[in-house]
């Protein structure tokens, strides 16, 4: 087994890539220094974030050791990573994940928080780098400047990381929230969900729209479901998935749609696919008690909530 410790910086000298030692003063370790900070702190954040951040933060960390690389060489045939790709991610992260405009205190979530660290840390490598660049001619003026993009992409993530930690915090409360156990004689019934799916084709044929409906027990498990002559495929899922987050979010799906705008309580919960936030799913309920969802596919978002309140009257009416 390789031993980690060699001895060989014990008086404080290290390797360049081409063998040459330095000390560990020389300006090159210092900056290779604050970058490793840096990647260390993007790690953490990794562990903290939402799934859906962790790909990013990863590649992050590659660039980092690529930029390590460069700089450990210190040889000008060496390529820095590309600082247009970094440009590229940030537009695109700022445009999802708008900024505040105001300033900003971290520590909305650990990941954004951990996130601001590593900018710091960054701010400080780019300080390290300047006289490298300016200076001494060791680093590239692309080295200089993917070090100054970096720093802004970080705060780009870390305020991606504050919203969906909150998103994820949010839909966690809701799938948790149900304190009084159910009542399953009053779960819609497959006699009852046949019905619904009668009474919504028929409202489906009376505007002349070709539909797919869709039951669901109030575990979300498939209860019954029908695709109506020449409506789209894709209308398949979409039914199926409005019934699921009716009843995911406990909400009908028409009411989602202003929670999940750009600074909503919500944003960025359409990153999962499964999520629907248009009309078309309808809670069933009984007694405000919910005991089922029904979704409907196939028009436009009115067609479809029209014929879903046409399922929901059914319902009621077979309750009474």
């Amino acid at each position: 087994m390789a031993r980690i410790y060699t001895g060989g910086g014990d008086h404080g000298e290290t390797r360049l890539w081409d063998g040459s030692r330095v000390s560990k003063r020389d300006p090159r370790i210092e900056l290779n220094g604050a970058l490793d900070e840096t990647s260390s702190a993007v790690g953490l954040a990794r562990a903290l974030a939402p799934k859906i951040l962790q790909p990013e933060l990863l590649k992050i960390q590659q660039l980092l050791q690529n930029l390590m690389a460069y700089v450990a060489r210190g040889n000008k045939s060496v390529t820095p990573p590309d600082w247009h790709e970094l440009e590229a991610w940030i537009d695109k992260t700022t445009s999802s994940y708008p900024l505040k405009n105001e300033f900003v205190f971290p520590g909305d979530s650990p990941a954004g928080g951990a996130l601001h660290v590593a900018r710091a840390m960054v701010r400080r490598a780019e300080r390290m780098a300047l006289p490298l660049w300016d200076g001494e001619g060791m680093l590239s003026e692309d080295a200089y400047k993917f070090i100054n993009r970096l720093s802004d992409l970080l705060f780009a993530l870390a305020r991606k990381a504050d919203v969906e930690s909150f998103v994820d915090k949010v839909v966690k409360k809701i799938m948790e929230a149900d304190a009084k156990p159910e009542d399953k004689e009053a779960d819609v019934t497959l006699d009852e969900a046949l019905n619904i799916i009668e009474a919504a084709k028929s409202e489906a044929k009376s505007i002349n729209v070709p539909m797919v409906v869709t039951v669901r027990a109030p575990d979300g498990s498939l209860l019954a479901f029908e695709r109506m002559k020449d409506s789209l495929p894709v209308s398949i899922s979409v039914s199926q998935n409005k019934a699921l987050t009716a009843l995911n979010l406990k909400m009908d799906t028409r009411d989602l749609g202003p929670l999940v705008q750009p600074g909503a309580a919500l944003y960025g919960l359409l990153n999962d696919p499964s999520v629907v936030a248009f009309g078309g799913g309808r809670l069933l309920k009984i007694n405000d008690k919910i005991v089922g969802a029904v979704g409907v596919s196939g028009g436009s978002p009115d067609e479809d909530m029209q014929v879903a309140d046409a399922a929901v009257r059914c319902f009621e009416a077979l309750r009474k």
